[in-house]
């Protein structure tokens, strides 16, 4: 109205200055009476127009902006936090969303071959490239998208995420600029759906919405919206489910210039496929994903703890989200774990409010195994069936009968054999099948291997719940006869983690084989209580008998620290798993007495330089050396490994300062020119000058010195390590070559008296560094003796050569970079 009276106030003054511009003076007192009757008339419908009812105004062009604000703000409020109803173990405050959110990696995958296991990995490997969401989202309209992975793959939280993009305006390409996410959980709806098969979409907006029900009719007209439906799998009715399948399916007719995504478990999906969507299946983490994971949630975590963003408390994060990471790598079964999202924000939970990894695992897989088994559903609101005690109470006694069989799957007629009793207590209108269907298809913690064929997610949940089981009912007795078998080792760890393990950790000391000695050990650190009286007999058998006179005690004692150490392993960053340390001389030397087989003892070694130095890495095997090593130590551990890449690069070069005998007295200055020549890799100058040391202290100078000339041309200058085979192969070459020859009776002499040096000290176990002196001694004679014949001095010389790298090796005063360390296959 205000704009009608300001309209007719113009009309009137123009109209005033018209008739007052022109005319006669004489007629301007007609021309006052003229302008005051249009003000009258102007007064009189001002007046009319105020008492008249306002007809319909039209929309403003401002207020769907302003309805499509308040709903974006709405959706962000409502879908910030991480979702963490359910978990056992939870900080005080939730974290938001993009705050940890790690992108969850997608494969197109035939709907059959989609997989419901937590821990599986899908596709071809790394062959496989992993994509993210908006990758398949980048034309508009996008084809519909079935979302389908295991319980705890990330399914909701990637809705989420791709959810928050939007609303705040951060899409991840160009075709969803401007989109309007619609985030629904199915099950909120599926009564309504199933009661009314032509319900709009937008009637199943949440009722708080801001948006009203014609704005969003209008947005989907102009195609403008991306309709995420969470949890089809979530709608327990199988007849609901279909219908609600069904009507998702009218709604991407009816709307088919919008874009549709539904996520659900493999099982529900199955169940009630659509009829025209791409089937993507979630992929567990890798391990960059994990460590991606772990450090955002620990900056994340702390940054609210503290209400501080600064550098202190970032650094502070990254060192105990590198903790978490150091303890998972050394932890496979939990590595394992982690690739689950669900699963690795549980393990970060109870690492940063518990402090229990990896020694508390037990009450790690407590919560896990209740999380699955319906505690998070519970918390969702999702009800129905057997209560959580219910169904752990039948897993735990079909657990311990598999861990009996000696089998980590079952099929599933023995299955419901062995579970019938327990069922029939729990729920006696539940066939037993039906219950291994439900367990699969809903928990996740049993998976269908092969057609009829069930497994646990993770051996680890068997070895638990069969613990469990006889933790109840005082199993120590069982545990305590099965000390030496491997199959029962983690079940026997488990239960001691919430257990007195006296009695196992008495009876595996009586057992007295290195295997039951490990498990004491193990047994004693993740113990709920241990009698110090005991603990003490363990101690004192692992701490003196290491040393004992006795080799066979020692022997089984070494195999204990030296198994300790291989589990000790972790991750590296492109995947391959190694043990954290390298392998010492002791350990070495431990496998040489173990094995008793000369075949994998280095040309060079010996007991002293092992001895002298346990601790030190241990340097220059021969492949063959390295791959007998790796097979005594699989079968020490049961486990299997190979020779893994060198940590430390392993190209260089190592001296030191030998501690006495022949290599002491040849004096700092020899070992300052060792030094020299192993920076440029020219090893000539310091053989010569041992060769002339190694003459006159054998009264050979006289003969030595004259052909240096001859001999220096045909020494190596670059160092080449040596091996007993390359020692067997350059004799058996000249000795041919001498054999054929004329004349060559005093040569084919000196060769054989090296050749039974040789053998010698091939043949010793209790050799040191000076007994390789007579076999130089013998190489440098035949040398000197060969300048004779020049076609055959390159071979002479070629066997001196080895002959001084084997007691330069021996003494340890050169050795080659590369270490040995063990990857697990």
């Amino acid at each position: 109205m205000q704009t009608t009276f300001a309209a007719v106030a113009a009309v009137l003054v123009v109209t005033a200055v018209a008739i007052l511009a022109g005319g006669d003076p004489v007629d301007m007192m007609d021309k006052l009476a003229s302008i005051g009757s249009l003000a009258l008339a102007a007064a009189a419908a001002a007046m009319a127009r105020r008492e008249a009812p306002d007809p319909p105004r039209a929309v403003s062009r401002w207020l769907p902006r302003r309805h499509r604000h308040e709903y974006l703000r709405w959706v962000i409020a409502r879908n910030r936090d991480v979702d963490i109803r359910g978990l056992g173990t939870q900080g005080p405050f939730s974290l938001e969303v993009e705050d940890v959110y790690v992108d969850v990696s997608l494969i197109p995958r035939p709907l059959h071959e989609t997989s419901g296991d937590p821990l599986a990995e899908v596709g071809d490997g790394e062959s496989v490239e992993r994509r993210e969401v908006g990758s398949f989202l980048a034309e508009w309209p996008p084809r519909t998208l079935a979302i389908v992975g295991p319980p705890g793959g990330g399914k909701t939280t990637l809705l989420r995420h791709l959810t928050l993009a939007l609303a705040d305006r951060r899409p991840p390409n160009r075709a969803l600029r401007k989109r309007i996410p619609v985030l629904l959980a199915v099950r909120e709806k599926a009564q309504a759906i199933a009661e009314d098969a032509d319900l709009p979409l937008a009637a199943v907006l949440p009722s708080e919405s801001p948006g009203s029900a014609a704005w969003f009719d209008r947005q989907l007209a102009n195609g403008r919206c991306l309709i995420m439906l969470d949890g089809l799998d979530e709608v327990a009715d199988p007849a609901q489910r279909r219908l609600v399948a069904e009507w998702v399916e009218r709604q991407i007719a009816l709307h088919h210039t919008n874009g549709f995504v539904i996520t659900s478990r493999p099982y529900g999906y199955q169940s009630s496929p659509l009829a025209a969507a791409d089937v993507l299946q979630v992929r567990p983490f890798t391990g960059e994903q994990i460590e991606r994971f772990i450090l955002r949630w620990y900056a994340a975590t702390e940054v609210r703890w503290t209400g501080r963003r600064d550098e202190a408390v970032l650094a502070g994060a990254r060192r105990s989200g590198e903790d978490l990471l150091r303890r998972l790598r050394e932890n496979l079964p939990l590595y394992d774990l982690a690739m689950n999202p669900l699963l690795l924000t549980m393990i970060a939970h109870v690492h940063r409010y518990r402090g229990v990894l990896p020694g508390g695992r037990a009450e790690l897989y407590r919560e896990i195994s209740r999380v699955f088994l319906g505690s998070r559903d519970a918390a969702k609101g999702i009800g129905g069936g057997l209560s959580v005690d219910q169904r752990e109470s039948v897993l735990k006694h079909l657990a311990l009968e598999m861990m009996k069989a000696r089998t980590g799957q079952v099929e599933a007629v023995t299955a419901a054999r062995l579970i019938s009793d327990r069922v029939a207590r729990v729920a006696p209108d539940t066939r037993p099948e039906a219950f291994m269907v439900e367990i699969e298809q809903k928990c996740g913690l049993l998976v269908e291997r092969e057609t009829g064929v069930y497994a646990f997610a993770h051996l680890t949940f068997q070895e638990y719940l069969a613990a469990v089981w006889l933790r109840e009912r005082g199993g120590d007795g069982f545990l305590a006869e099965h000390t030496d078998d491997q199959w029962w080792r983690e079940v026997t760890l488990l239960y001691c983690a919430d257990a007195d393990a006296g009695p196992i950790v008495e009876a595996c000391l009586k057992e007295d084989t290195a295997r039951a000695l490990l498990l004491a050990s193990d047994c004693a650190e993740v113990a709920r209580e241990l009698d110090p009286l005991i603990r003490s007999r363990l101690d004192g058998v692992l701490s003196a008998e290491a040393h004992s006179a006795d080799a066979t005690r020692a022997l089984v004692v070494g195999q204990v620290l030296l198994v300790r150490k291989l589990r000790r392993r972790r991750h590296r960053d492109d995947g391959v798993v190694v043990a954290g340390d390298p392998i010492t001389n002791a350990e070495f030397a431990l496998f040489l007495r173990a094995t008793g087989n000369d075949a994998h003892r280095p040309a060079w070694w010996t007991e002293t330089l092992a001895a002298r130095r346990p601790g030190r890495p241990v340097m220059g095997l021969t492949p063959a050396e390295q791959r007998g090593f790796c097979s005594w130590a699989g079968s020490a551990s049961d486990g299997s490994y190979e020779p893994g890449p060198d940590e430390d690069g392993g190209d260089g070069l190592r001296t030191a300062v030998p501690e006495d005998g022949m290599l002491r007295a040849l004096g700092l200055v020899f070992m300052s020119m060792l030094r020299d020549a192993v920076e440029t890799r020219e090893l000539l100058d310091p053989k010569l000058m041992y060769l002339a040391r190694l003459a006159r202290v054998t009264l050979m100078a006289d003969v030595f010195l004259p052909v240096v000339p001859q001999i220096s041309d045909r020494l190596i200058a670059e160092p080449r390590f040596v091996a007993a085979d390359d020692v067997t192969a350059a004799f058996y070459d000249l000795d041919a070559k001498l054999t054929l020859a004329t004349h060559s009776r005093a040569e084919l002499a000196l060769l054989r008296q090296f050749h039974g040096n040789w053998l010698d000290w091939t043949d010793r176990s209790d050799r040191g560094a000076d007994d390789v002196v007579p076999i130089v001694v013998g190489a440098l004679r035949l040398a000197v003796r060969m300048v004779e014949k020049p076609s055959m001095l390159a071979e002479a010389v070629s066997i001196l050569d080895r002959a001084i790298m084997l007691h330069w090796q021996a003494g340890g005063i050169l050795t080659p970079g590369n270490k040995l360390w063990l990857r697990r296959t």
